[in-house]
């Protein structure tokens, strides 16, 4: 949980929340109160993979139904890849400026290597994405060895550059707050807590290698808590306080440590670390979630899922979308602050159906492909997916209520989002419309 939360995205965090006008104590807060969110739903969807050792789209079969099940394995494996091809340029980002750096492209001057950085990323990209697809392919053993030491290395290097740069004295003072009642604080809230509510799906993939009894489960709570939660909360600050001591408008952290580190060598660690953290995320995280989609709705075998989610996460990545740092910063906080409207019904109908509609599942109806198994009508399930449909309204209904909409503009339309409370109210409208329904219409 550690190696995994810990990425470059997770530092933006903080720059975004300097952006939105919080202060460090807001950003702290926001971070822990969305990650303990997430942590929550977690649990509750982790547990039956410790107890029945299932992943993810086989746990859906209940809920959803055999095949309804691709329902929501495909709307998560889709976020996936949008943080596939995030974590992907990032790596990439951080890789090719190590490269310029080195060979002292623009006589080292940093404006100048940044600059290259941007316009060539997706040299890098390309094989970036061929050692991430070999090192899936491999297995989880070759996964578990690779997110070891770089979540832990990336976070102690961050923590030593902030107490070295808060020597040199901040360039910025740290705002007042926008205070926790503010739409400003309700939308950083928003993006911590959807920046983990993908796990809180399949976590199931993740936790069916533990025991199956209460090592397992002690486990599953304490590796969130202390790898989500509490590190969240120090990254985000740590990315605050960078961006005020770094001085520049919205720094990557690739920036930063290109900028501010003192010295040739602290300046090669930082990036090289800035490259290894987001490759252990994706392939602990992102990727699996993406090849469900190839393995579990298509039927591919996991080398050619594995294949497929590469050119799927080049294709996403935003190197057709970014040409400088603050870019990539708004592209990650609007990402983020907009998922949350499919991902929290999803999570309301599972924790629903388990808890309380079935209390607990039977092993071999969930493998078995008919009317003996989880199959409701011709497979689907009409309380699960009316549950989905229903939420979504009232999702819109209480953000247009309350005149909290965004509107995204892709491809020149405007495409209309609720921003703050989306996943909140799509965890408990679900589970409340689901009990309902799943009575009404004797699903059990």
């Amino acid at each position: 949980m550690f190696s995994m939360n810990v990425c470059i995205p997770l530092f933006v965090l903080g720059t975004v929340g300097l952006q939105l006008g919080l202060s460090p104590v807001e950003v702290v807060l926001g971070a822990i109160l969305g990650n303990l969110a997430t942590t929550v739903v977690l649990v509750l969807n982790g547990i039956p993979g410790v107890k029945l050792g299932i992943p993810y789209p086989v746990q859906l079969r209940a809920s959803w139904g055999y095949r309804g099940a691709s329902i929501p394995v495909v709307l998560r494996g889709i976020v996936g890849a949008g943080w596939y091809g995030i974590e992907a340029y990032s790596a990439s980002l951080a890789v090719l400026m190590l490269l310029l750096y080195a060979l002292g492209y623009g006589g080292g001057d940093p404006v100048a290597v940044a600059s290259a950085t941007f316009r060539y990323v997706v040299v890098i990209l390309v094989p970036y994405v061929v050692v991430a697809t070999l090192a899936v392919m491999r297995g989880l053993k070759a996964i578990a060895r690779v997110v070891d030491l770089s979540g832990p290395l990336l976070l102690a290097y961050f923590v030593w550059l902030t107490v070295y740069l808060s020597g040199q004295g901040p360039t910025t003072a740290a705002v007042g707050g926008a205070g926790v009642l503010s739409r400003n604080f309700a939308l950083y809230l928003a993006i911590q807590t959807n920046f983990w509510a993908t796990v809180g799906l399949n976590a199931a993939d993740l936790t069916r290698g533990l025991y199956a009894d209460r090592r397992g489960l002690r486990a599953l709570v304490i590796g969130p808590l202390v790898g989500i939660v509490l590190t969240s909360a120090v990254a985000s600050l740590l990315g605050y306080y960078l961006t005020l001591y770094t001085g520049l408008a919205s720094p990557t952290p690739q920036e930063i440590v290109l900028y501010r580190a003192p010295g040739e060598v602290a300046v090669v660690l930082g990036l090289v670390f800035a490259a290894l953290a987001p490759f252990t995320t994706d392939i602990t995280a992102n990727i699996p979630a993406l090849m469900n989609i190839f393995t579990s709705v298509l039927r591919a075998s996991w080398r050619v899922a594995a294949v497929a989610a590469g050119v799927v996460g080049f294709l996403v990545a935003p190197w057709w979308a970014v040409e400088r740092g603050p870019d990539l910063i708004n592209y990650v906080a609007a990402f983020t602050a907009n998922y949350g409207l499919i991902l929290g019904p999803i999570a309301g109908v599972m924790i629903a159906d388990y808890y309380i509609v079935k209390r607990g599942y039977d092993l071999r109806k969930l493998y078995t492909n008919g009317p003996e198994g989880y199959w409701y009508r011709e497979g689907y399930n009409p309380a699960a997916i009316a549950t989905f449909v229903l939420s979504l309204a009232v999702i819109y209904g209480v953000s247009y209520a309350i005149g909290d909409v965004n509107v995204v503009t892709v491809g020149g339309v405007g495409i209309p989002f609720p921003t703050t409370l989306s996943w909140y109210i799509g965890v408990a409208v679900a589970a409340a419309i689901y009990t309902a329904l799943a009575k009404l219409l004797r699903i059990g």
